[in-house]
This record gives C-alpha cells, structure tokens and sequence, in this order.
C-alpha cells in the first residue's frame, strides 16, 4: 500500500490500542493491521481534511525515481515492488471511529447523491452554497471476504476464447463510439486527456491494419506508452486514470492479437499496468476528486472501479492463455468491489438525477466474488450486461455454460 502518515492524526489505531502493541501511524492502514488483515480505523479527523507525508519508503509500491523507463519498457522486473494483492484493496472502515469533525458534520449535504458519495456545501476553497460531490469510503467488501479462500482457477478452452472474443471487442467500441465497457461515453464528454486521445486514435488505426502499417502502429504505442511514463510524475488522478486506460488498450491489441509479433513485449509490460492500477486505486482514496454534480462523480469513480477490473481481468486472462487455463488473478479479482445492477451505466443524466430520488448509496457495491456467488445457473442470461456476463464466465462458466457458450 502507499504509506501515509497523516499530521491531523493523534492517536494509534484502534487495533493497536486494543492489542497494546505500538501503531507506526500508517494511513491507510498501520504496518501491524496490514500483515494481519485486521480492520485498521483511526478515532480522529476525517481522513479528507488531513495533511499528508509520503513515508521514504513505502512498503509495496516502489516510487518511480527507483524504476528506470528502459528497465520498463525492455520488460525487466522492477525492483522493491509487491504484485498488487488483495491487501491493496484494504480501505479504512469510515463507520468506525468518530469520522468526520463537527465541522464536517455541518457542511454534509443531507439531500439525496449517487450512491457511494458524499456531497459537501462549500468545502475548502469557499463557494458558500455550492455543493461538491466526492466519494466517501467504499463499503468494506475484504471484511467478509477474509474467511474464504479464494484460490487460482482452471478455465476449459472455450472459456478462454469467450474471455479473448469479449475482450477484443473494446478495440473497436472505443474506436467507433469513444467509449467501452470500463471508460463512460460521459466521461471525457468536455475535455480529453491527451492518453485518452492516443489510444482512441491508435485502436482505430488497428481497425485499419494491414502488412504495411503494422510496424508504423507498434512504433506508435511503444512511443505513447514511452511518453505516459515520462509523464507519470505529474499525473493528476484524471490523468492517471487516461493513463491506465491507454494502457489497458494497447494491451488488448497486443496481447490478444498474435499476428502482430509483440506479445512478449506486451506481456513484459504487464507488470507496469500492474503498478500502475494499484497506485491509481490507493490515490483514488487517498487524493479524492470533487465534482460539482452527483452524475460527474458517479460517471468517474464508476469508470474507475472498471478500469481497476478490467486490468486486473485481462491480465488473468492472459495467465489463462499462456499457463493452459491457469488464471492466477482470482485471489484479487474477488475483492474487487462492482456495482450492483448495470442500470445507472446505460442512463443519460436526466434519468440518472430523477433515479437518485430516495436512493440509498451505502449497499450499491458488491465484492466481485459475492457476485459470482449470487448467480444462480440457470438464471435469466438477459438480465446481465455485456460487462456482467464477461466477468461471470470464467468463475461461473463450469456451473452454467450459457454464460460463454450463447451468442459466441
């Protein structure tokens, strides 16, 4: 995780005070509750209005000053880093404690918002009566998790191609439409990130391939993707997010398309995808984006929370491609939160703000894993999404084959 030490916070962690053990402080989640999966909460200020410091050094994400760009791009393993495992996930339980202050508690908007955040009258920066809406802490979807084991799977060869197809549909839907399953056709509706704008033009000159163009289309990811890490020093977390969604598409076009003779290449590189979605799902709580309307925030942090999915998935799916089935990712993808329903994703805005209306926001995520169990076989196939279907294939696939099987 990135270590945090926050200057607001005056007290240890409730699980050191308990275990009267010494607490080093570390947001989001001290060293001690962090080796033991215990639920760490500190009984102080709200984390939003803390000052922060970044420890020297952190415990499984190496800084970029310690990963050299060539070692990157020439598929070497970075050094003093940590795959991105299910502890990643841990979010402190802001129903514990006292959360926020008394001035927090003031400025709290009481009117209906989309589910999952918070608004705030005001905030920070002034704008008396005007309303910012942030996310609040994601429902702890690890804490029931911990009891279950949830081990690698073994997927058959129509799994797999199910996955691969389904995958490789997100090229062409970005190109045509500007949008796919983990990036909102809402999202970059006013302005573009410069990644964005690469990958959407480069998945469309994939579209347009051919024996002559081929090389000038593996020259011009390698330089994009040269370009992001060049830049990922300064990146905002709207930038970060472009970035791990540029990523994840040239990825798909890569990895999944053997013609092109850059697998290797592109499954080196899995690596940085991995490190970079982890530090995009830590700063997403730990440096939260306020936005001025309930549908803004929804549309980003739902775009989010798929791009954190589908990279973590397309990377199991690779391991399934290569390793005969093999998806070694499940121990994460089970802890991934999602959101119950597929509704608000196909909304307009209209509809979005008249759905909000006595909508309660604190059970409208799930863990991936519950929802898998969720599924009952037999089930109406039409009552999932594309999205849905994709992720219940390969962990539901054996228990009901329609899943991979219809409309392939």
């Amino acid at each position: 995780m990135l270590g945090y030490i926050s200057s607001t916070r005056k007290k240890s962690c409730k699980q050191c005070v308990k275990a009267k053990r010494r607490c080093d402080l570390g947001y989001p989640c001290c060293k001690r509750c962090f080796s033991k999966s215990l639920d760490c909460a500190y009984p102080n200020a709200a984390v939003r209005e803390a000052e922060v410091v970044i420890r020297q050094q952190t415990p499984d994400l190496a800084p970029f000053t310690h990963i050299g760009d060539h070692d990157l791009l020439s598929g070497l393993q970075p050094t003093q880093t940590e795959p991105f495992g299910p502890a990643l996930l841990h979010v402190s339980d802001s129903s514990s404690g006292s959360g926020s202050g008394p001035e927090d508690e003031e400025n709290v908007v009481r009117e209906s918002g989309p589910p999952g955040y918070v608004g705030y009258r005001g905030g920070r920066d002034g704008g008396v009566g005007q309303v910012f809406w942030t996310r609040s802490q994601e429902p702890r979807v690890s804490r029931q998790l911990l009891p279950k084991i949830w081990a690698p799977s073994w997927l058959n060869e129509e799994q797999v191609l199910f996955m691969v197809s389904r995958l490789r549909s997100f090229v062409p839907t970005l190109a045509f439409t500007g949008s796919s399953p983990f990036i909102h056709s809402h999202l970059y509706k006013s302005t573009q990130p410069a990644a964005f704008q690469d990958s959407m033009a480069l998945s469309a000159l994939y579209l347009a391939r051919t024996k002559q163009n081929t090389g000038v289309l593996i020259n011009s990811i390698n330089q994009k993707i040269d370009g992001l890490i060049a830049n990922s020093r300064s990146w905002t977390l709207q930038e970060h997010l472009a970035a791990v969604q540029a990523l994840v598409t040239y990825q798909l076009i890569r990895l999944l398309d053997g013609d092109m003779g850059v697998q290797a290449t592109a499954a080196r590189q899995n690596r940085l995808l991995e490190m970079w979605t982890a530090q995009l799902w830590k700063r997403s709580f730990a440096d939260p984006v306020a936005f001025s309307k309930p549908w803004d925030a929804w549309v980003f942090y739902e775009s989010l929370r798929r791009t954190v999915m589908i990279s973590v998935f397309l990377r199991g799916g690779w391991s399934a491609l290569t390793q005969d089935g093999l998806c070694d990712q499940v121990p994460v993808l089970a802890r991934l939160p999602m959101s119950k329903g597929h509704g608000f994703w196909d909304m307009e805005e209209e509809e979005f703000e008249r759905q909000l209306i006595g909508a309660d926001g604190r059970d409208q995520l799930i863990a991936y894993g519950d929802f898998s169990l969720e599924w009952i076989p037999g089930d109406d196939l039409n009552k999932l999404s594309e999205y849905q279907r994709l992720l219940l294939a390969p962990c539901r696939g054996a228990q009901d084959t329609r899943l991979y099987l219809d409309g392939m």
